[in-house]
């Protein structure tokens, strides 16, 4: 399309009109359609490209539109999707509304009464303490105000003349400082003896106790082995002289207790002991009750327990106290048991009364008279304490022989009873024993195994079931 102007030659000069009318005419016709038409032509082009622009836009418009369609469509899924929820919800919601208008607030009402009567209740104790225990509190603190008054005096008193007292101690403590080389002297002199004398006749001595303790204990295994073998130990006694006794002894028998075996209050702490093991063991049978300290602390911890002893005095001193005691032999009461009919068979301090042959058929009738399940308690004094067996058990005339705790296990056993425990009771006061932190490491290991053989505990108890 030209642009109106004539062309233009190839050396850039006007071109040359051609010759002839026809040619020149042609030419001139094109020039005018050229100039009329130029501007028609280019606003066709321009509504050309407006409608290609126009449909982009609309092309553009209606893809737009599908998308916006297809986010409208998954937006109302998702809300309907989000009303069930809110629907199952709200009726999930209804119900517990209607359950805790129907129920629980009932329960509400009533927890809101007790809570009223609760708080009635604290109302009247609040009234109680303001009218009751607060006098009673002013009248402590009164109290406390007269201790407080007190104490101030004796405090006046402790500095006015107690105080002096203490300088006074102290000067004399100060004397007795000073007159210490003198004392660690004789200390010293008396170390020196003991290392170069006192020692060694004591180690001589514990020898020849250690050698006599291992005679007596060969002859006890000896023994021990011959009644294992019911093989009879020969006695040079005459059985009828010895058991004579004399009639003002057995008058004697209660005093001699006392003084001997200790006071009742003494015994009766030392029940308490048995009593732990024999809450749940009624019937209890007690040979040989003595005082009844045994059966009193059984009866006051609600146990049923009878007792039998042969000697009337120590009935009637338990009939006195309001106890079931009969006076008769410990095994004929054993014998006359039913089998199976007693909880527990109890015998303190008995079998060293008795001949070997003797305790052993106490033991023997406690076995059959006991139920399943039964407890037998045997104490007795403790021959592997040499303090006892070779001395303090010959205080009693009527003690016949140390009975060896493992000896009576074994009778025990060989019966058929359970051997639950064998427990050593009562030792010796501490002050009584020979070691001491004070002493030399050697001497005091030495002194500590010769209490161990000298102060061992004077009692041993026995502790039996029946299968």
């Amino acid at each position: 399309m030209s642009d109106g102007h004539p062309p233009v030659g190839a050396a850039g000069t006007p071109a040359q009109p051609r010759r002839g009318g026809q040619g020149w005419l042609l030419r001139l016709l094109r020039r005018v359609a050229r100039a009329t038409l130029w501007p028609e032509l280019e606003r066709v082009d321009g509504d050309v490209a407006a409608a290609t622009a126009l449909a982009t836009a609309l092309e553009r418009e209606a893809t737009n539109r599908a998308e916006l369609q297809r986010r409208l469509d998954a937006r109302l899924d998702e809300s309907e999707a989000a009303f069930a929820c809110l629907r199952q919800d709200f009726l999930v919601t209804r119900g517990e509304f209607e359950e805790m208008r129907d129920h629980r607030l009932a329960e509400i009402a009533d927890g809101t009464a007790r809570a009223s009567q609760a708080a009635a209740a604290v109302q009247r104790e609040v009234e109680l303490l303001r009218d009751a225990r607060v006098p009673t509190a002013e009248a402590a603190l009164a109290g406390l105000q007269r201790a407080a008054e007190a104490l101030q005096r004796e405090v006046e008193s402790l500095r006015d003349a107690r105080i002096p007292q203490a300088e006074a101690g102290l000067e004399r403590m100060q004397r007795a400082l000073d007159a210490a080389p003198a004392v660690m002297a004789g200390v010293q002199a008396l170390a020196v003896e003991l290392r170069d004398q006192r020692l060694p006749a004591l180690s001589a001595r514990t020898d020849a106790l250690v050698e006599r303790l291992h005679e007596e204990l060969t002859e006890a295994a000896g023994l021990a082995e011959r009644v294992a073998r019911h093989e009879p130990l020969h006695i040079a006694v005459d059985p009828a002289v010895e058991a004579r006794i004399p009639a003002a002894v057995a008058a004697a028998s209660r005093s001699f207790a006392d003084e001997f075996r200790g006071d009742r209050g003494e015994i009766l702490g030392r029940a308490a002991e048995h009593v732990r093991l024999l809450g749940a063991a009624a019937p209890v049978l007690d040979v040989g009750c003595g005082r009844g300290e045994l059966l009193e602390a059984l009866r006051d911890a609600g146990v049923e327990a009878r007792g039998v002893d042969a000697d009337p005095a120590m009935v009637a001193a338990c009939r006195r106290l309001g106890l079931a005691a009969d006076e008769g032999d410990a095994l004929a009461a054993l014998r006359e048991a039913l089998p199976g009919s007693l909880g527990a068979v109890t015998a303190v301090h008995i079998v060293e009364h008795l001949p070997a042959a003797g305790w052993m058929a106490l033991v023997e009738g406690a076995a059959a008279a006991l139920r399943p399940g039964g407890i037998l308690l045997i104490e007795s004094p403790n021959p592997e304490s040499l303090r006892v067996g070779a001395g303090l058990f010959w205080l009693d005339p009527t003690h016949r022989a140390p009975v060896h705790p493992e000896a009576l296990a074994f009778v025990a056993k060989a019966l058929g009873l359970e051997v639950v425990e064998t427990r050593f009771l009562h030792p010796f006061p501490p002050d009584q024993a020979l070691a001491s932190p004070s002493q030399p490491e050697a001497v005091r290991q030495l002194a500590a195994r010769l209490d161990g053989w000298l102060s061992a505990p004077r009692d041993y108890l026995l502790v039996a079931r029946k299968p």
